[in-house]
């Protein structure tokens, strides 16, 4: 996954008030924006983590010369 720059991707955000479109206050929309990154930037940081994880599970099992069924056969 890639970083969106969402002010780019969205330079206008709009709420839905009573079936209207408003265009959200510079206020709304910083917080919005705000918000997305910080979620983006938790996936990204949880994505590394887990590719970090199964590489480190590969090496382990490649310097181990066993498969991850053996391994589990193992800890069984």
């Amino acid at each position: 996954m890639t970083k969106i720059n969402f002010k780019e991707e969205y330079p206008k955000l709009f709420k839905n008030i009573n079936g209207e479109q408003i265009e959200m206050t510079t206020e709304e929309y910083e917080a919005t924006i705000a918000e997305w990154e910080a979620n983006q930037i938790e996936k990204l940081a949880k994505q590394a983590e887990a590719e970090a994880k199964a590489q480190a599970k590969a090496q382990l099992l490649a310097q181990l010369n066993i498969t991850e069924e053996q391994a589990k056969l193992l800890l069984s």
